[in-house]
């Protein structure tokens, strides 16, 4: 959920403590996102982002650090051009619309003082970040919207700024009880309320009146809230999962909060974290479906080319018969000749290219021959190479699809660019993560611990580091985690469990009776030079388990090893 008017007003209140500061540093982590690094005299040293998400579009202070991309964007180097140096004049809000304006003074190349605007529009996927001068042009915006992009409005570099356009509502700072009253007309609020007033969004509408309040109170407690927000006595909650209000909910759980940024901190630091595990997720699923792709084709057109043997040895046998006919007429498109390789011999004709000779065409023949030889030679080699290609893209598909966290998803990156299937320089590697990603982990009734890994190097790093004893598990023929059932002997309905985990932990995790192998870790070896999760095994038994998420769930513990 964006910011509403209301909290956008209480968050404005609350920022009034940076007016005077002076901007020191401007980033740009992301592309809906700037940082600006604030010393003001109140405050000291504070990051503020300003963010136009679509969902999670906000203005708040930050204590985190954000990582610079490695070129910054260039609506980043035009706001550091103009924006450092700058001291924030005001900060003030568009009546009670979702637009914050902070008013910017500063000086250009020639020491001339110059005021600007740093305008901050949250309104859903229209939101958008501008940098208007003193006469109201647009310096440049963060989102640009041309002639016939379906835009109410153009926001383009050197075009006038003009305001959103306007909505027919009623200033709830202003609205009597009477007022309110003769709006609700006996409704109950909803919609209604956040039709005829500014600033209301649907979450407030439904959490200004209690429920079973009396029809006769309900404008009362409307004014009564309205009132206390004029009067910026503020009581920010959060509700979790659902988004941030300025005043106490009253028909839902909440988390109440000492102000704003602290109730928005909470609220987004997990949406947050979110957004960046589905950006880096969508990334490498991309990449990994392109290569699929690729190596699916590839695949393929070795099928056809080993096709069928017998059509690459009748050109050899066309050759030979051949070379032993004389007396065919020039520019013949076909000759029949007596095949002394059968027995008894039979007759065949062979089609010929009029533009050459009789001896040129029986070369033409071999040289063909040897042509779709060799390539069916090397067919036949890549059909394996491929397969297991194409068996290690599956699984690095299903692994991103596990991953819950950065961490683990940064290996996978790391080992697709040792692999070969991203380009460093394209996609710079973020910084080594301090700890080691963990698997997941459950435990069973009798109390034995279960591992399953969620990528390539837990995969290995579980095999490695469990006792040589313990139970190892795999989905038979498919794209799957190694697990890790951490006991030498193991009950029967232990090792039905974790048959039952490896296998919804796989590509198979929608079928049933599906063969999940186990053997003894100490019968699993990873071939010398062998991909990251790749191993053989022996000695292993099947069971077969059909995969079930709700059998699992009551026996996951979590991802600590």
């Amino acid at each position: 959920m964006a910011t509403d008017g209301f909290t956008l007003y209480a968050c404005v209140h609350e920022l009034q403590a940076l007016v005077g500061g002076k901007i020191d540093k401007v980033q740009q982590p992301d592309k809906d996102i700037v940082i600006l690094h604030i010393h003001a005299p109140n405050t000291g040293r504070v990051k503020l982002m300003l963010c136009i998400h679509a969902e999670n579009g906000r203005i708040q202070t930050v204590t985190k650090n954000y990582e610079n991309p490695e070129t910054a964007p260039a609506f980043c180097m035009l706001l550091r051009k103009y924006l450092i140096g700058c001291r924030i004049v005001s900060i003030t809000q568009k009546g009670l619309n979702r637009i914050a304006v902070f008013s910017l003074s500063g000086r250009n190349e020639f020491l001339d003082t110059v005021e600007m605007r740093l305008i901050v529009e949250l309104m859903g996927r229209h939101g958008n970040l501008f940098l208007v001068n003193d006469s109201g042009t647009i310096i440049d915006c963060m989102r640009h919207f041309g002639i016939g992009e379906n835009a109410a409005r153009i926001s383009l570099p050197n075009v006038a700024y003009t305001d959103p356009p306007e909505t027919e509502k009623c200033n709830p700072f202003t609205a009597s009880v009477d007022e309110i009253e003769a709006i609700a007309a006996g409704r109950m609020p909803g919609k209604w309320l956040t039709d005829a007033f500014h600033g209301v969004s649907r979450l407030c509408a439904e959490q200004i009146v209690k429920d079973g309040t009396p029809q006769d109170r309900i404008s009362e407690m409307i004014f009564h809230t309205f009132t206390a927000l004029k009067e910026n006595r503020f009581e920010p909650s959060v509700i979790p999962g659902v988004g941030v209000l300025p005043f106490h909910p009253q028909n839902i759980d909440y988390i109440p909060c000492s102000s704003v940024n602290e109730a928005q901190d909470l609220f987004y630091r997990a949406r947050d974290e979110q957004a960046i595990l589905t950006k880096l997720k969508t990334s490498l699923r991309t990449v990994l479906d392109h290569a699929r792709k690729r190596t699916e084709k590839k695949l393929s057109d070795c099928m056809k080319t080993i096709g069928d043997e017998s059509q690459i040895e009748r050109d050899k046998l066309f050759g030979e018969l051949l070379i032993g006919t004389h007396g065919v007429p020039a520019g013949s498109r076909s000759v029949t000749v007596l095949n002394y390789y059968e027995d008894p011999p039979a007759s065949v004709e062979i089609p010929l290219d009029a533009k050459f000779s009789v001896a040129e065409n029986a070369q033409r023949y071999f040289k063909r021959y040897r042509k779709n030889k060799a390539a069916r030679a090397y067919a036949l080699e890549q059909v394996d190479v491929l397969s297991s290609e194409l068996d290690y893209l599956k699984g690095q598909i299903l692994n991103v699809a596990a991953c819950t966290t950065r961490e683990e998803l940064y290996e996978i990156r790391d080992e697709l660019i040792r692999q070969h299937y991203i380009r460093e320089q394209c996609e710079p590697r973020k910084a080594q993560p301090s700890a080691q990603s963990r698997p997941l982990h459950y435990r069973t009734q009798d109390g034995i611990d279960v591992f399953v890994g969620k990528n390539n190097l837990q995969n290995d790093r579980l095999v490695k580091s469990s006792d040589p004893n313990a139970i190892w598990l795999h989905a038979k023929g498919v794209p799957a985690s190694h697990v890790i059932l951490n006991v030498a002997q193991a009950s029967r309905e232990a090792l039905h469990l974790a048959a039952v985990i490896a296998a919804y932990h796989s590509g198979a995790s929608a079928s049933e009776n599906v063969p999940v192998d186990y053997t003894q870790v100490r019968y699993v070896k990873k071939p010398a030079g062998a991909r990251p999760g790749f191993v053989n095994y022996f000695h292993q038994h099947t069971l077969y388990v059909t995969p079930s998420l709700d059998v699992i769930v009551p026996y996951r513990v979590g991802e600590d090893k």
